[in-house]
């Protein structure tokens, strides 16, 4: 009997558990088959994009990128646009973001612009993002809900308001800084539940700092950080703070390079297309933020129509008593105090709310200037909270009506198929429109009517038209098209430089001189030291000058006054032109125009001899009369 006990006590103890076979949906390698699968589906056509809207300044015109290899350092030293545009940026603070473009230099370097592989990368960085996401809100954010944390996930990566991010090559900064950003926050959770050791932190500090040179968006983080792991997990506020306190240092590092490499401003912009809110008041730029934060709610729920431009003067300036200006108000300050009365108790919605307010907050203009009203990528890491609360509340609703798990997982099945057929067509035929920058350019103006900038570069994609057009009916008719987007244009924002330079290219391949040098005038009093209004002023006035030497030479003096005097209208410091419409006045016998003409011909130019000889015969004639 002592034996048979002893024999007993040594035997090990065997736990079974229940292992979810791989074609269950709980599965979590399913799941992510099924994530991976939808990326493919909803963004496999971008593959067969090119480069379109910002590409051009973080690669196809960033001379270090397109340097490869040996242009990251210069990448890592200097500001994200200076490879492009050296200092004519005109964006409060600068943009340091190295990491987006230094996988594009590696990109050139091994294939060159190809940008269907640029296209291919984007979309595996997005399912990793899918894939880390689903282990987060499986492990830790809806722990034993393996199905409903799957849900959540597939709305997040069905949704369409996602389609900026993805398909913009240059939205390359927002993929990185969310996938890496999910990644701190997984092993933070790891280690404040003992899932890994203490010094794992090292890598989470080094994928937060990863994350923070893709872009801005972690620093939102060092509050995101610490109220997850107050959620979800069971350590003390004094160890939240212990274990949070590396990501406090990391930002501090991150700002004090930020800061020596591209330094700081603190100067106001001020280029209305820069600065959204330049020619509002106080109460009307808080007002229209509130409005914006409504339309991003909007955007969420009915992600219809969407568009690449926001600025000004698409969303008209709000004041503080327009009626949907409160109803956000309302919503907001309603989240915030239900967010406040449910933080005691641990509630998810609480968390989710917090998320979402956090990530909005760095991109809401509330701060400091983000050079645009809004715009559909920013709502790309804050959309991971609207999905896990939708799912959150749509389990609540099922548990008040007491319908049973395997229920609400088949109506959850059924609502996924069904909102993934519009979100799937919406998503696919939107990437259609970031085939190429023209397609978008042309395709959004009709959805963004009031924005000056859209009009202004649905002109330029016309313009770019006529390079390869060889029917000069329809060239003329993309020129005529692009006047009609400039004049619209200059209606809703008079002041608009690129616009004018583009008016009046149109209008010189139109043939139409006299309106392109009227428009160019007005670029030029905006910039006068611009090359190149000034240059194109210049052709003109000498095209006008060689009509009014054709015409003299022809003895059609009249006519070769009428045209020297428009160049001379456009460039009255030519010399020459001053000279030579003395000739045309002296053969004309105006002796009194011919003496002004050579008199301003010898001021411009004092050695101007044939000038001087002019003067004097004006003045012999006189005196023989």
């Amino acid at each position: 009997m002592a034996k048979k006990k002893l024999e007993e006590k040594f035997i090990p103890e065997i736990v079974l558990t229940e292992s979810k076979p791989f074609l269950s949906f709980e599965n979590y390698g399913l799941q992510s088959l099924i994530i991976f699968v939808v990326v493919l589906v909803f963004y496999g056509n971008t593959l067969f994009n090119g480069f379109a809207l910002d590409d051009g300044l973080v690669w196809i015109d960033n001379k270090f990128v397109k340097n490869g290899f040996g242009g990251i350092l210069d990448i890592l030293f200097h500001d994200s646009f200076y490879g492009t545009i050296g200092n004519n940026y005109n964006l409060a603070g600068g943009r340091w973001r190295p990491l987006s473009l230094i996988t594009f230099a590696i990109e050139n370097q091994l294939w060159g612009q190809t940008p269907w592989i640029s296209h291919l990368i984007n979309l595996i960085l997005y399912a990793s993002t899918g894939f880390v996401l689903l282990k987060l809100i499986r492990n830790y954010l809806l722990p034993n809900k393996p199905f409903a944390s799957f849900a959540a996930v597939l709305l997040f990566m069905m949704h369409p308001v996602h389609t900026e991010a993805i398909t913009n090559i240059k939205s390359r900064d927002e993929i990185l800084s969310l996938l890496f950003l999910l990644i701190t926050v997984l092993i933070s959770l790891d280690v404040a539940n003992g899932k890994r050791k203490p010094n794992a932190l090292f890598i989470a500090g080094l994928s937060f700092f990863i994350a923070l040179l893709s872009k801005e968006n972690g620093l939102m983080f060092l509050f995101i950080i610490p109220v997850t792991l107050y959620f979800f997990s069971n350590l003390s506020l004094k160890k939240i703070v212990i274990q949070s306190l590396p990501y406090f240092i990391l930002i501090a590092v991150y700002i004090y390079l930020r800061v020596s490499i591209v330094g700081f401003s603190n100067e106001k912009v001020t280029e209305l297309m820069d600065n959204p809110f330049l020619l509002a008041t106080t109460s009307q730029t808080f007002a229209t933020i509130f409005f914006v934060f409504l339309l991003y709610f909007k955007l969420l729920f009915y992600p219809h129509p969407l568009t690449y431009d926001y600025s000004y003067n698409q969303i008209p300036y709000c004041d503080i008593t327009d009626v949907w200006v409160i109803v956000s108000v309302f919503i907001h300050v309603g989240l915030i105090v239900f967010c406040l009365f449910n933080l005691k108790n641990k509630n998810i919605l609480a968390y989710c709310i917090l998320f979402y307010l956090t990530s909005m907050f760095i991109v809401s203009n509330v701060v400091f200037n983000i050079g645009a009203p809004m715009a559909e990528r920013f709502l790309y890491q804050a959309s991971i909270a609207f999905c896990l609360a939708v799912v959150v509340l749509s389990e609540k609703i099922f548990n008040s009506l007491k319908v049973n798990s395997s229920l609400q997982k088949n109506i959850g099945i059924g609502c996924i198929i069904l909102i993934s057929l519009p979100a799937g067509w919406k998503t696919i035929t939107r990437n259609e429109v970031w085939r190429t920058g023209q397609r978008l350019g042309m395709t959004d103006v009709l959805t963004s009517t009031n924005s000056a900038r859209a009009n202004t570069y649905a002109a330029a994609n016309y313009i770019s038209l006529i390079d390869t057009c060889k029917d000069e009916v329809r060239a003329k008719a993309y020129l005529q098209k692009a006047v009609e987007y400039c004049i619209i244009s200059e209606k809703i924002y008079p002041k608009f430089y690129t616009n004018l330079m583009l008016w009046g290219f149109a209008y010189s391949r139109l043939d139409s001189l006299e309106n392109a040098v009227s428009v160019w005038k007005k670029a030029q009093l905006l910039q006068p030291n611009s090359g190149y209004v000034n240059q194109n002023l210049k052709t003109i006035s000498d095209k006008y000058f060689n009509m009014g030497l054709s015409e003299g030479n022809k003895r059609n003096y009249t006519r070769s006054i009428y045209f020297i005097r428009k160049a001379i209208v456009i460039y009255a410091a030519n010399t020459e032109y001053w000279y030579n419409l003395g000739g045309a006045y002296f053969t004309t016998n105006n002796l009194d125009s011919a003496e002004i003409s050579f008199a301003t011909s010898l001021k411009l130019n004092p050695n101007n001899k044939q000038a001087k000889q002019g003067l004097d015969a004006v003045v012999s004639r006189k005196n023989s009369k």
